[in-house]
C-alpha cells in the first residue's frame, strides 16, 4: 500500500500552523467572548527545565511527512533519547523530502513503509498519515513487532478503526492513540481537581480557525490527495479530525459515555467542500450532563478552548493553560490563596500550574513562575508513549479510548451531515 502524504501542505497547512502558533504565544489571549482579554497573562516568566535523559533510547520511524509529521518529527527531535531512524512518505518530491530530513538530518528517507517496518533498529511507529490510510499502516506495524501511536482518529471509517482498535488491544507491544489531552499535563493536572470540586453537569467546547481544507499543489491528482479532508469518501468532518479531542476530554472528565449526538452542519460550505465547514454538536450523557461544541473553518474568534462547569467551579482550559473560576460558597482547598490570578472580561480565574508540585520540591512559587507552554501537546504526547514503551506500562490513551473516542467522533459528524440526532447505543463502543 502506498502512503500518501500527511494530512497538512501548502496553504492550508501553513494557516494553520501560524494560527496555531499565534495563538499559544500572542501577547494576549482571548477569552470567554467578546472583549474578555486575559490581563497581565505574561507578568510572570515562563517555567523552563533542562530535559534529562527519559530511559534508555527508542528509535523510531514516522510515516507520513505532512505538516503533522514535521510537527512529530521536531517533538522528538527535543525529546530525550528519541532517535528518528526512519521517516517515510510516497510522495517523493525532493523538495518536499528535504523539509523533513531538515528536521532529522540522520534519518533514512523510504518511500514504501514496509522497508522501515523491516528495519531492526526501528522500536516504534508514529503513523501520521491521512486518517483513511491508517488501518493498513497499523496492522503491518503491530504484525511486524513495532510499537504504535497512531494519530486520532484511528480511521475516518468506524469499522477500519475497530480493526485498528482491536490489533492493538491484541499486540504485545504498545498500541497508544494520538489523543493527546490525554497526555498533556494541563488537562491530567485540572482532572485532578474534580475529586474535591465534584463533577461537571455541563460543558462547553469550541475549536475556531479561519482558513481553507483545500490544499495548492502542483497538480490537480496531488491536490486531491492532500484536500482528503474536504471528501465524504475520506474524511469524517470537523467532528471526527478536530472535535474528537474535545469529545474524548468531556468523557473522560465526567467518566461516562454519551448515548446520543445531535448535529446540524452547514449545508453551503464553501471551496467545494462535501463535508461542512461550520459545525455544531450537542452531546448527551447519562448523567444528564450536555457537551455543546461548535467548530468552523470560517471564523477564528476566541480559538479553541474546553469549559467544564460545576455547582462549585468552572474550569477553563486553553491547550497548555488552564484557569479554575470557583463559587462564593466552594470549599477552600489552599493552594489558591497562593495561585496567580487571572482577569478574564468580569471573571478572576486562579491560575492552574501543571508542574506546581514539582516546582514547589525545587523552591519556586508556581504563582510566579507560571505555566509551561514550550511543550506542546503532542510533545507530551509522544513523550507519554516513549514512556509506556519503556516500561511496558498500558498508555492511557489506549485502544479502546482511543475506539470510543473514534465511534462518538464519526456520529456526530454523521449526525452534522444530515442535521440529526444519532443515539449511540453501548454496543456500538464496544470492541
Amino acid at each position: 500500500m502506498d502512503v500518501k502524504p500527511m494530512r497538512g501542505e501548502a496553504s492550508m497547512s501553513d494557516t494553520y500552523e501560524m494560527d496555531r502558533r499565534g495563538f499559544l504565544a500572542g501577547a494576549a489571549l482571548a477569552g470567554l467572548g467578546v472583549g474578555m482579554l486575559v490581563e497581565e497573562l505574561h507578568a510572570a516568566p515562563l517555567f523552563q527545565e533542562n530535559e534529562t535523559p527519559a530511559g534508555p533510547p527508542v528509535s523510531c520511524a514516522v510515516i507520513g511527512l505532512g505538516l503533522r509529521g514535521r510537527e512529530t518529527l521536531a517533538a522528538l527531535a527535543k525529546l530525550p533519547n528519541a532517535p528518528v531512524a526512519a521517516i517515510c512518505d510516497s510522495y517523493t518530491s525532493e523538495a518536499y523530502v528535504k523539509r523533513a530530513q531538515t528536521i532529522v538530518p540522520n534519518a533514512a528517507f523510504k518511500s514504501d513503509y514496509k522497508e522501515a517496518l523491516a528495519m531492526p533498529s526501528v522500536q516504534a511507529v508514529i503513523v501520521d498519515t491521512p486518517s483513511h490510510l491508517h488501518r493498513q499502516i497499523v496492522l503491518d506495524a503491530l504484525q511486524a513487532g513495532k510499537h504504535v501511536y497512531c494519530e486520532a482518529p484511528l480511521a475516518s471509517d468506524i469499522e477500519d478503526a475497530r480493526a485498528i482498535a482491536r490489533a492493538g488491544a491484541a499486540a504485545k507491544t504498545i498500541f497508544m492513540a494520538g489523543l493527546q489531552y490525554r497526555g498533556n499535563k494541563m488537562h491530567t493536572h485540572a482532572f485532578s481537581f474534580l475529586t474535591d470540586m465534584g463533577k461537571p453537569v455541563a460543558a462547553r467546547a469550541q475549536w475556531r480557525r479561519k482558513m481553507s481544507w483545500r490544499a495548492a499543489a502542483p497538480t490537480p491528482e496531488r491536490e486531491h490527495e492532500l484536500s482528503w479532508r474536504m471528501f465524504k469518501a475520506t474524511s469524517s468532518g470537523l467532528p471526527g479530525e478536530v472535535g474528537i479531542h474535545e469529545f474524548d476530554v468531556v468523557s473522560w472528565y465526567l467518566r461516562e459515555l454519551p448515548t446520543a449526538v445531535t448535529g446540524f452542519g452547514n449545508p453551503n460550505p464553501k471551496d467545494g467542500m462535501e463535508v461542512p465547514d461550520t459545525v455544531q454538536c450537542i452531546l448527551e450523557y447519562p448523567s444528564g450532563a450536555n457537551l455543546a461544541f461548535d467548530a468552523t473553518l470560517a471564523n477564528s474568534f476566541d480559538g479553541s478552548y474546553e469549559l467544564l462547569m460545576g455547582p462549585a467551579f468552572a474550569m477553563l482550559i486553553r491547550d497548555q493553560r488552564g484557569w479554575m473560576f470557583k463559587e462564593t460558597d466552594s470549599p477552600l482547598l489552599g493552594w489558591e490563596v497562593y495561585a496567580r490570578k487571572d482577569k478574564l472580561g468580569d471573571e478572576t480565574g486562579i491560575a492552574l500550574v501543571a508542574d506546581a508540585t514539582k516546582l514547589i520540591s525545587q523552591g519556586k512559587e508556581p504563582g510566579k513562575v507560571g505555566a509551561d507552554v514550550s511543550k506542546s501537546a503532542l510533545y507530551q504526547s509522544l513523550s507519554a508513549f516513549l514512556d509506556a514503551v519503556r516500561t511496558g506500562k498500558k498508555p492511557a490513551a489506549n485502544a479502546e479510548v482511543g475506539f470510543q473516542a473514534n465511534v462518538v467522533a464519526r456520529l456526530a459528524h454523521d449526525a452534522c451531515m444530515t442535521r440529526s440526532r444519532i443515539e449511540i447505543p453501548k454496543e456500538a463502543l464496544t470492541l
